[in-house]
């Protein structure tokens, strides 16, 4: 394989551009001033996709660190516990996602301390007219590329308002992360998402991480499946040794899979042993998993190298197999089917409640 520097690839779409401006948009975002002043016992971070996996990653790293729950919310339902002492934070992109759009009414409705992420949209507007604080994004790229800037806002919103110190942490470590970003975009025999591209091609990834890293698995899956249009799957060890575990070492056509294992430098004692023994048993039934060494000594470090890595090795894989990154027709109709869908329901529920108004009036009639 001839060496490639992604940054001279003809790029029509931008697609590698906006991935590798994932760092200058977490550092622009993590030093936006944020005024916004709240009290709470948790933190919901609402939003779907793209939109939403700054806040899974936001999540993981709290799991050692924050005494605060920290929950991803990817449904239109709120859950119960979602009220007044709930820091809820909005996150749509585009600002027209429907899921979102309806989260949105229901934490305002509930009086929930609310803050926005978005770039425009119907939920901007939504946001100005009853006063919610909205955090801006820059605007003219895809989703899931909006990912450092989400990622850089939510933490920067976290520890203004007395949150875990996500924003200080990430500081620390973005020198290490740019030296990262420039080895990436190098595609010789080197380079880490080349090997793991390599490995991948032509098969189904799962992803398996511990649960400091289940955010940035579920990256590697979504990236792969919207920038490469391959199939892929994630999983948790040791969950995933409760179930997978069976098929992987008993079941058949195993060869049109390609295991990857999240191998984290600063993982405790406990989770390397079992990562060890997973793969271990995978390899004794002839299964060869891929390791990938995760680097960092926190871990929000840890995550954004995985999400760095998987983002590229998404690339690369769209590369090789000659196939447009950007392109997501099929999400794009689902969502103007979905809209249609629930247009039609908000229109049979304002009729339900014409009718209900209607017939109180004749009963309360003489």
């Amino acid at each position: 394989m001839s060496t490639v520097n992604l940054l001279e690839v003809d790029d029509p779409t931008g697609m590698i551009q906006q991935l590798y401006d994932f760092l200058g948009d977490i550092d622009h975002s993590i030093n936006e001033e944020i005024d916004f002043d709240a009290d709470y016992d948790n933190i919901a971070i609402c939003g779907m996709g793209g939109s939403a996996i700054g806040g899974s990653i936001l999540s993981d790293a709290g799991f050692q660190i924050s005494d605060i729950p920290i929950e991803v919310i990817e449904f239109p339902e709120l859950p119960k516990w979602v009220g007044k002492r709930t820091l809820t934070i909005i996150s749509s992109y585009s600002g027209n996602t429907h899921e979102t759009l309806m989260m949105y009414d229901q934490a305002l409705e509930r009086d929930c301390q609310m803050v926005v992420l978005t770039s425009g949209g119907k939920i901007r507007e939504k946001a100005v007219r009853d006063g919610i604080m909205i955090v801006p994004l820059k605007g003219g790229i895809q989703p899931r590329s909006a990912i450092g800037a989400m990622v850089g806002a939510m933490a920067n919103l976290v520890e203004t308002t007395g949150g875990p110190k996500f924003r200080t942490e990430i500081k620390k470590v973005l020198p290490n992360l740019y030296k990262l970003r420039d080895r990436l975009v190098i595609g010789d025999s080197k380079n880490v998402a080349v090997k793991a591209a390599k490995r991948i091609s032509g098969k189904v990834p799962v992803i398996y991480a511990s649960p400091m890293l289940i955010g940035s698995a579920y990256r590697w899956k979504t990236q792969i499946n919207e920038n490469s249009k391959m199939m892929a799957f994630s999983g948790t060890i040791p969950e995933s040794n409760h179930n997978d575990i069976m098929w992987w070492t008993e079941g058949s056509r195993r060869d049109s899979f390609q295991i990857v294992l999240f191998q984290e430098d600063e993982s405790s004692k406990l989770m390397k042993k079992l990562l060890t023994v997973t793969a271990s048993t995978l390899r004794d039934k002839g299964m060869k998993p891929l390791v990938l060494r995760i680097r960092g000594r926190t871990a929000i470090e840890r995550s954004l190298r995985a999400i760095m890595i998987g983002d590229f090795v998404s690339i690369y894989l769209a590369y090789y197999g000659g196939v447009d990154p950007a392109q997501v027709n099929t999400i794009t109709s689902l969502k103007s089917r979905f809209q249609t869908l629930l247009g039609y329901m908000d229109k049979r529920k304002q009729k339900k409640a014409r009718r209900k108004d209607e017939e109180g009036t004749e009963d309360e009639a003489p």
